[in-house]
This record gives C-alpha cells, structure tokens and sequence, in this order.
C-alpha cells in the first residue's frame, strides 16, 4: 500500500510482456534476441535490479526515436551528474536543445576537414611503430591512439608538447572514477573522490587551452570554435568544460571500442581489407577522400558493418516524463525505458544473415549506414557521430598502408559489453606487409 498523501508508482505498461531475463550478464545479446523473437519490439524485463522497459527491431527503435521529442529523457546515474556536471547527456528541454545547438557546428560538416592534417598527424607516427613492433595488444594501442587524437581534435594537445603527459594521466584517473558505484556507495569509494579532484584539474587545464584558443582559427583543433559558440551561452546549457569532458570520454572510449572491432573484422576478412587497402592508398595521395561525400566506398561499407555488428553501447537508458505509447502499449510517466542498437541492427527482416560480417549490403544504395542507431537517433543522437568515424576510417586507412591486419591468436574469447563493448584479455594483433604487385 502507497504511504498516505502519495501515488503508487505507476506499472511500466498495461499488459507488456514479462521476460525473465535469465543469463542476460553472461549472454546479453542472446537473451535480448530471444526477448525479442518470443514478445516483438517491446518488453519488461529486469535490468540491473531495475524493472525496465526493453525496445529493440529495426521497426521498434524507429518508434522510439520518432516519439523520443519532449516525452522520454536520457537518464543517468548519481556518479554521472556528479562527474560530469551539466554536460549535453545531463541536460533536458531547452538546455539541451541550447547545447547542442552551440555544439553541432564544431563537430561535423565543413569544420572536419580542417581536422583531418591534425589526425593524420597523430596517427602516422602510431601506425608506423604498429609494423615495426610485431605484436601488441589491440584495445590497448587503439585506445591510446583515440585518446591522443581527442586531445589533438578537441583540446589542441598534440603528442609531445608539455600538457600531453599531465592531460593523460589526469584523464586517466578521470575515467577510472567512472567505475565507481553508481549509487551512495559511490561516496565511500576513493575512485569517486580522486574524480571530483581531478574533474577541477581538468576543467583548469581547459580554461588555460581555451584562453590559449581564443581568436586561433588555423591550430586543426574544435576548441576555438567551441569557445566562440559559448561565449554568451545561457546557463543552462551549460559550461564548455563540461561538455569538454563528455565530448572527450566519448570520443576516446566509444571511437576505441568502434575501431577496435573494424581492425577484428578486417582481420578475419582478408579480401575485404585487401580491397579497402586499396583504396586506403589513395588517402595517402589525397587525404581530403576522408571527408569526400561518395569516396571510399570500401572503407565506409567496412566501418558501417562493423557498427552494425559491434555497437560500442549495448543499451542506453531514458525515462519517460510524460505517458508515451510504444508497440501498441501505453507506457506511464516515470518509466525507465533502455534500447539497445544492436537489438534492431540483428533484425533479420531487415538484414538477412544479421550475425555474418557482410560490407556489401551496404554498397551500391542496398542499405545506408547513415541509418545505424550505434549512435542512437532522435533528439539525444549523438553529436560526435561525425567525428567519431572521421577519426575511425583515418585510423584505418592509415593502417592499411602500412600492411593488413592480423589477429595471431585469433578473435576474442572473452568480450565485455559495459560501458563499452571491448575484449576481456589482451587481444594479439599485427600488421602484415604484403609484395607490391
């Protein structure tokens, strides 16, 4: 019984159907899928203790998207309002709109050509030390490789200068505080309180590159822009060092997890990185085919592919602020609902043969990778989307040249899906020079 003076807490939706959800920490793909194939694009099962509402299929995630406006908003964690302030994934209504308004122009269009010598810059050096090195472990490398290229691309921090060292470890201990307990147990954790220290060291070190920024328009780097866009923002779109933060943990993890998968699959798929290889050469000549709408058609096929099978985020979590109805059920206020990308991206009706890596369903207009929800859609889409493949497909074409892919002791055993999708162990990886024919 409600305590007096208050409403029962409304039930997720009349008559939606109940998975069990058993094994989903072991196999959360599979038992997403079965979820799926038994109940159709909407369900209940629990999630994290949670009673949550499932969305999933191709036709299930458009809905959602198209009625996400005004009616369902991201929701987070106590740890992730804490750490991040009021950063874009924090914010709703008209702040949000704001933000993102001030964003957008910094992250995609014409503003990525003027970053593509800066990338470029970063990844030589990296992929050139790849062949000369043998074996590595994969996540690692290309993690440390995104991390450079966000604090080149965002911040103006290239490899070498004085601030590189200090930013990474500083981000470091930054990212490790996300790992806290998400909840009041995060307060007895010293991960969660090393975060709130170094969350004020980095928002210093922002203020100092952004004043260092101010008026530069030739350094390859969003944050003259950024800085400029937020001049005279309102508050409640909050600080730039704020959405600094969230720009560069997505930028870093999401893009590490996204390349990692594209250099898995290449590697299991000679022909296909033989032939993108090919055109991977012609980047070294002319490295405006990066932002060339139509060129590379190999390249973009192999990268919408991988994001189709390896969605760096398996589920992203909303709450409904006003009823909303989703599969023919009407779901109260209050709800917390998650979707998973991948749960629409295996829809057999959609993409037949959903688990095999096949890049040519999307050449020649047979699908648009456009149209993947690995970066969500709607209003919450994510603004990085751009750059984030920008720098996945200048990784790849520069390691392509360099020779083909190769995994030693094959694909990974052991995969993690959170926070991010990545392989367990050290995952064996090496570039193979080929002959010249």
């Amino acid at each position: 019984m409600a305590e007096q003076g208050t409403e029962p807490a409304p039930a997720p939706a009349a008559g939606l159907p109940q998975h069990p959800g058993d094994g989903f920490t072991a196999d959360p793909l599979g038992v997403l899928e079965e979820g799926h194939r038994r109940y159709g694009p909407v369900f209940r099962m629990p999630l994290d203790g949670v009673e949550t509402v499932l969305v999933g299929t191709w036709a299930g995630l458009g809905e959602l998207f198209a009625a996400e406006r005004g009616r369902l908003e991201v929701l987070n964690t106590p740890l992730v309002h804490d750490l991040f302030g009021r950063a874009l994934f924090n914010l709703t209504a008209e702040g949000h709109a704001e933000a993102r308004r001030r964003l957008r122009p910094a992250l995609s269009g014409r503003a990525l050509s003027g970053y593509v010598p800066s990338l470029l810059g970063v990844i030589g050096p990296v992929t050139g030390r790849w062949a000369m090195a043998g074996t590595m472990d994969l996540h690692g490398q290309v993690r440390e490789l995104t991390g450079a290229m966000s604090a080149r691309v965002l911040l103006g921090i290239a490899p070498g200068e004085e601030d590189a060292p200090d930013f990474a470890a500083a981000f470091d201990r930054f990212v490790t505080a996300t790992g806290a307990p998400p909840g009041p147990a995060r307060f007895t954790d010293r991960r969660y309180w090393a975060g709130r220290s170094t969350r004020q060291d980095l928002h210093d070190l922002f203020a100092r590159r952004a004043a260092q920024a101010a008026g530069d328009v030739t350094g390859g780097s969003a944050l003259p822009g950024l800085v400029a866009a937020f001049a005279d923002a309102p508050a409640a779109a909050g600080a730039l060092a704020d959405h600094l933060l969230a720009l560069l943990i997505a930028a870093r993890e999401t893009t590490a997890s996204l390349l990692t998968w594209c250099l898995v699959e290449l590697a299991g798929n000679r022909e296909h990185a033989r032939l993108a290889s090919a055109e991977a050469r012609g980047v070294s000549a002319d490295p405006s085919l990066l932002v060339a709408r139509g060129a590379l058609p190999v390249l973009r096929s192999v990268l919408a592919e991988s994001l189709r099978l390896h969605s760096p985020n398996l589920l992203s979590m909303r709450e409904t602020v006003c009823p909303v109805t989703l599969g023919g059920h009407r779901i109260e206020a209050g709800t917390r609902v998650a979707y998973s990308p991948s749960a629409g991206h295996f829809d057999p009706e959609t993409f037949p043969r959903p688990r095999a890596f096949r890049p040519g369903r999307f050449l020649g207009g047979q699908a648009s990778g456009s149209r993947l929800w690995a970066f969500g859609g709607g209003a919450h889409a994510c603004l990085g989307r751009p750059l984030a493949e920008l720098m996945a497909l200048a990784v790849m074409a520069r390691a392509l040249q360099r020779g083909l892919p190769r995994l030693p002791g094959g694909p990974p055993a052991r995969i993690s899906f959170r926070p991010a999708k990545a392989p367990i162990d050290p995952l064996p990886f090496a570039l193979d020079q080929e002959p010249v024919s």
